[in-house]
């Protein structure tokens, strides 16, 4: 209801503010951390991941083979320095996964 002075009433405000942030949190991408070991190169390589032909993230090979990286859940495909392109999947949460470059 508006009043002359006033404008929309502050129920009507919050409503709509509800509603706006319920909208943007059903359309955000689920996010995961996909962690694992890469075998075959040395600390320090650093591994393009691509969503089809998109580059969307690098893994830096750490300590040990170690790496972890953030993504939204899906199958990727890492290019190892040798040419050989295993693919790796991301799930909601933390995943998984060893990458063998050999």
């Amino acid at each position: 209801m508006n009043h002359p002075r006033r404008g929309p009433s502050r129920f009507l405000q919050a409503s709509a503010a509800i509603a706006a942030l319920l909208a943007m949190a059903s359309t955000q991408a689920q996010v995961g951390v996909l962690q694992g070991v890469v075998a075959g190169v040395p600390p320090g390589t650093v591994l393009p991941v691509f969503k089809g032909d998109a580059k969307v993230a690098d893994i830096t090979v750490g300590a040990d083979g170690k790496f972890s990286v953030a993504l939204g859940t899906g199958v990727y495909t890492v290019k190892c320095p040798n040419g050989t392109t295993p693919k790796v999947a991301a799930l909601n949460g933390a995943s998984s996964t060893n990458i063998n470059c050999k």
